[in-house]
Parts: C-alpha cells; structure tokens; sequence
C-alpha cells in the first residue's frame, strides 16, 4: 500500500471512525514521483477534515493522461492536509481496505455499484454525490459527440447507467447533490438527500460590503458593460458561442467589453472567431489564472456580469463562485444555471443556443443599470450563505449522521 498523507502511517490500523473518499477525479503521476490531482479536490477534502471527527483519506485510481482541469497539483508524500492513497484494484484489497470505516463516500457512479454492494456486505454506511441528471448527460453528448452512431451509442450507455445509479441509491445511507437538477431528480429516491451548491470561496473572500458598494456606484454611472466568462474551453461549456454573442451585442451598439479566461482544446477555434469576427477591439482572450490570487480578485473589482453560454445543466461551482464576488449571471436556461437563479434571483436565464435572446437581456441591463445592480447585491448575499466554509461544513455534518460514529461524536459538530 502506497501511503500519501501526514506522517508515516502504512504500519498503523486504520481507526474505525475514519471517512474514506473514493473521488471520481483520477490521478497522474507527477514529474517528482507524487500524485497531481486538482487544488479544488485537495481544498474540498481538506474541508471535510475541519468538520469531521476523525482522519479523512482519500483513495485515488491512477490514469496516464491529465484531465482539462486547470488548477493542478502535485501532491507529495506528507504534503496534504488529509490522507492519500491509491485505491486497491482488487476487490479483496479494497474491502479490507474499507471495512473498518465510518462512511464511505463516493460519487454517484454506475461504476461505484459494485462499492455500494460491497459496502452493504461489510456494513459500512456509503454516501453518494451527485451531479448529472440524464438531462443533463444527454446535453453534454449533444453537445460534445458529433459522430451519429457514437451519439446512439453513449445515449443507450447513459440509460443503463442510470438504472444502475437508482440500483446504488436504494443501498445509500446519505446522497448529496450538487445544485437543483440532481437534487430534484434523486430527492425522492433516498430518505436522506442533501442540496448543496458548489463553491470554493471562503467567507473571508467574499465581497465586502465597502467593495460591493463601489462596484454598483460603477455599474450605475452607464460606463460600458464589463462582461466576463472562465472556464474551460471545451464544448459543453460553450465558449464557441462567445465571439458570435459578442459580435451580435456590438451589433445592438451597445458597449461592453468581454474578457475571456481559460484555456482548453477550443482556444484555437476561439481565436479563429475573434479574428474573423474583428472583434479584437471588443473581446480580449487572457488565459488561465490562478483562481484565488487573481480571477477572484478580477471578477471583483472588474466585472458587472457573467456571461454564461453552457448548452447543458451540469452544476458549475462557476455559479455561486462569481456571484460571491458581486457578479449576476446571463445565460442558457439550462437546468442547473435554472436552479440557482430560482434559490439566488440573481441571474436571467434565455432559451439555449438563442444568442438574440440573451442579447436582448445584455441590452436591456445595458439601459436599466439599477437592475443590474440590484442583482450584484442579491448575488454576494445568496453566495455568502453558501460560502466554502459553510458548504463544507453542511455537508461534513451530512455525512457524519449517516455514519456509524459513535453517537458521543456525532453531537460535537
């Protein structure tokens, strides 16, 4: 067993009040022997330990070839907050590796049935995480799969997948749902559903009272409209639909500027669009940068609104992200962008693909500033509530009830 956590622990037993997260994100192996996953990960099981009453470790499968994520890091031996492992790949292996925990916890994955049988077996507690309805899925393979007979292919993997997921949930002690779309699909499934939106912004980084009020005394003084989107550039997340909704909005002669931030396999064709488009005087492409140390910071102090063309409902943690820094979002009326603005009023949501329509929402923002500025405030105040810190620890809590920790433990959080 290869060990990846505080300290020298590959000669001790594992408590029995230990959590064990089976994450879906996979590893590589780093060019110094260590384990690259993505910061976002590591902060997330780090929030986890400051709730939970025991050690929390993670086993991770290995891959060969890094994800798109841009927030990757390599993680040494005794570097990381919480425990990391590799994951056993032998059954065996594996159970004796998690019949001594408290919980198991896991996303909600056909692939993780047989884990949630084993974990019947061993009568340890397992908890799901879910993020994709089968709206949803269908969207990103729309969206994503161009070639028809692969399309009929992966639409008739995802309905057995999803018979396999609703198999998983009857053997669930917890499931927790990242953003409306799971949550209203899988609530009734299992007796103990928690909804929780996605954030990495600690309370401390949220905007300020002071700050916020600059940035609507800005909004309201009719300068042009600093519009911004981040995030990868791939096609589920629709950012070939930028250049052409920017090309329709100066069109309207209304004034703005559009910054870009990411990178990914679409840049190319991205910059294509900008170049032909000669948008260059109206859309600037400024790469991928460091989330907490400057596209916090930016969206703060340089952006009136978020402009989000994501043709599928998959619940981006961009969403609460943006508006806690006193950003409101337009966009696709997909499910998840839907969901939120129903919980925060803080966004407009256009039908999918129709850019005219969210042009029309852009230009009417452009003429009634108030409105724009109302949202930014309603946008910081939802995203506080749903703050890192106070996410982490709902779900923490979440995960602590439907343990078997014995109940002394269970009270102190």
């Amino acid at each position: 067993m290869i060990w990846f956590s505080p300290g020298d622990r590959s000669m001790i037993d594992v408590p029995s009040h230990e959590l064990i997260v089976l994450p879906v994100l996979k590893a590589v192996r780093g060019p110094r022997g260590g384990l690259v996953l993505t910061e976002k990960y590591m902060n997330g099981a780090e929030g986890y330990a400051k709730t939970w009453p025991g050690p929390v470790t993670s086993l991770v499968e290995l891959m060969t070839v890094p994800t798109t994520d841009m927030d990757h890091v390599e993680v040494m031996p005794g570097e990381a907050a919480t425990g990391l492992e590799l994951r056993p790949g032998d059954p065996d292996a594996l159970a004796e590796r998690l019949k001594n925990a408290a919980l198991v916890t896991t996303f909600l994955s056909p692939f993780e049935l047989p884990t949630a049988k084993l974990c019947q077996r061993l009568g340890v507690p397992i908890a799901f995480v879910s993020e994709y309805t089968v709206k949803t899925e269908m969207q990103i393979i729309a969206a994503e799969v161009t070639n028809p007979l692969r399309r009929m292919r992966r639409r008739q993997w995802i309905r057995g997948a999803e018979r396999k997921r609703r198999e998983a949930l009857k053997l669930a002690a917890g499931l927790q749902c990242s953003g409306t779309p799971t949550f209203d699909a899988y609530k009734d499934a299992t007796g103990n559903a928690l909804l929780f939106f996605d954030n990495r912004v600690p309370i401390d980084d949220v905007i300020s009272d002071d700050a916020l009020d600059e940035k609507t005394k800005e909004i309201v003084k009719g300068q042009p409209l600093r519009l911004i989107f981040g995030g990868r550039f791939i096609a589920m997340k629709g950012v070939t639909d930028l250049a052409p909704f920017a090309d329709a909005l100066r069109r309207r002669n209304v004034p703005f500027q559009l910054d870009i931030y990411g990178d990914g396999p679409l840049l190319a064709a991205v910059e294509q669009q900008i170049s032909e488009l000669d948008l260059k005087d109206h859309v600037k492409l400024l790469g991928a940068v460091d989330f907490a140390t400057d596209w916090v910071p930016r969206l703060k102090r340089a952006a009136d609104l978020f402009i989000c063309c994501h043709p599928q409902g998959d619940p981006s943690s961009t969403y609460p992200e943006v508006m806690a820094c006193g950003v409101p979002i337009a966009g696709y009326d997909n499910e998840a962008l839907e969901g939120i603005i129903a919980h925060s009023q803080a966004g407009w949501a256009t039908p999918t693909r129709d850019l005219e329509a969210l042009v029309d929402v852009v230009e009417r923002l452009n003429q009634d500033r108030s409105e724009l500025a109302s949202a930014a405030r309603r946008a910081r105040d939802f995203a506080a509530q749903h703050a890192f810190e106070i996410t982490m620890a709902r779900r923490t809590q979440h995960l602590i009830d439907a343990s078997r920790l014995p109940t002394h433990l269970k009270g102190v959080h």
